[in-house]
């Protein structure tokens, strides 16, 4: 069986690194193009340099279009406006696309939406098999909770992470307001301030962005007298790495359509 080709995006950031070593290190995947902005000072020197490892023969390049094609899958863990302009070009190559990327416009989401009826996309706020779980748990406990519980989501992020809530925490509440068959921005409370009490029904959302967090996510229903709490925390960025990877796998000769992660992993 033939491997599957895969092109890393902003491949010298956080993700990016994580995203090149996963797909080094997957034995039915192959790294065929590392994609970084036209000045950074990478861009030309083999990709060893930013994962440690032996030299692997592919350059980091600024030139996403040319190492684009139909054959190939792009992996794309980026910032929104940038990742938006790489999809245009996955459109035009007709190139599937892998979408890790997060804090998106609802102009933009439309945009993936559009882009999903040429070229199959898998969209997701998060890759880990973990998190997905925990999003099936999520919407068995609501069943079985959600019209006796207060419901409240917490989140936490390393500093320099620039949306909040996370889109995984979002994908959490998605899960709760789908399950009891609601619009979750009916529901949901961003803030709390001053001497308003909590509107029964409404789901809370907690921030806490500091030091170098990978992730935390926590779903809590609360009853009178006693707490669920379910609880997801990465260790490492490379939980999301090898999950996206098994995405790009899965993803490749799938028809044009919009994917989630639940899809990859049958869930």
């Amino acid at each position: 069986m033939s491997k599957t080709q895969i092109i890393i995006n902003a491949a010298t950031g956080r993700m990016g690194k994580e995203l090149l070593i996963a797909t080094v290190n997957d034995k039915d995947a192959e790294l065929v193009g590392a994609i970084a902005r036209a000045d950074h000072p990478m861009v030309g020197n083999d990709i060893a340099y930013l994962i440690g490892a032996e030299t692997q023969g592919v350059a980091v390049s600024a030139d996403l279009q040319h190492v684009l094609s139909a054959d190939k899958v792009l992996i794309d863990f980026s910032l929104p406006d940038y990742s938006i302009k790489s999809l245009e070009h996955c459109v035009a190559a007709k190139t599937p696309m892998v979408i890790g990327t997060t804090g998106y416009s609802q102009q933009q989401l439309q945009q993936i939406e559009d882009a999903a009826k040429e070229i199959p996309i898998v969209l997701a706020a998060n890759y880990s098999v973990g998190v997905n779980s925990l999003i099936g748990l999520v919407k068995q406990a609501t069943a079985l909770l959600g019209d006796k519980a207060d419901i409240e989501i917490f989140e936490a992020h390393h500093k320099h992470k620039k949306d909040a809530p996370s889109g995984t925490a979002l994908a959490l509440g998605e899960a709760v307001a789908k399950e009891r068959g609601e619009d979750l921005k009916d529901i949901a409370e961003w803030t709390r301030q001053g001497e308003s009490p909590r509107k029964e029904g409404n789901i809370g959302f907690s921030v806490m962005r500091a030091g170098d967090i990978v992730g935390t996510h926590d779903v809590v229903f609360a009853l009178n007298g006693e707490m669920v709490t379910l609880r997801h925390e990465a260790q490492s960025r490379q939980c999301f790495a090898s999950g996206a990877v098994v995405a790009a796998k899965w993803l490749e000769n799938k028809p044009a359509g919009l994917y989630s992660m639940q899809d990859v992993l049958g869930l």
